[in-house]
């Protein structure tokens, strides 16, 4: 019996770098001189990096660093030999242009855009689509300041909420309640 191509068992961000292919990040890097004057911390390495703070939603440095060094026992799965010091990160942000990047997204695009979900519906299919949305309106701006319950302690509480459908062809809503 042969092993199964599929991806069981392997966490979702190592299935996610099986897509990427290192060889033509290497050859992209060469192109723009990215590896000049660079170590360690390759460019496979920045956009694995990249990636996991993309999936991880960090919004900082020091979120980065410290998701990193929680999963340091992790990183020899994710092709990552050492941990990114705090200085080294975003000197590389600097030093790599963004066109090294963007170039590797569109490798990755190009390799795999047919294998991709075309989810794009039809001009008949689009002219009977609603969309139902929905938002909480706070009652407590200067108008409607007597409005709510009051608590024993605490903060008033109290809201209206507004549901919309909107139709798709006319892009404004057809029904407000």
């Amino acid at each position: 019996m042969c092993k199964s191509t599929n991806f069981s068992g392997q966490p979702i961000f190592n299935q996610l770098l099986k897509f990427i292919d290192k060889s033509e990040i290497r050859k992209i890097a060469k192109q723009h001189e990215a590896e000049r004057y660079v170590k360690k911390f390759m460019t496979y390495h920045h956009v694995v990096v990249m990636l996991f703070v993309t999936i991880e939603g960090y919004h900082s440095l020091r979120e980065t660093i410290l998701g990193l060094l929680a999963n340091a026992h992790k990183l020899s799965h994710l092709g990552l030999s050492y941990l990114v010091r705090r200085s080294t990160f975003p000197e590389a942000n600097g030093c790599r242009c963004s066109n090294v990047f963007g170039e590797i997204y569109m490798s990755c695009y190009r390799k795999h855009a047919r294998t991709l979900a075309d989810s794009r519906l039809s001009d008949g299919d689009m002219k009977r689509l609603y969309i139902m949305d929905s938002t909480t309106i706070s009652l407590f701006k200067d108008i409607l300041r007597g409005v709510g319950r009051n608590p024993k302690e605490g903060k008033k509480k109290g809201g209206i909420k507004a549901h919309a459908i909107i139709k798709t062809s006319e892009n404004v809503p057809c029904l407000i309640r």
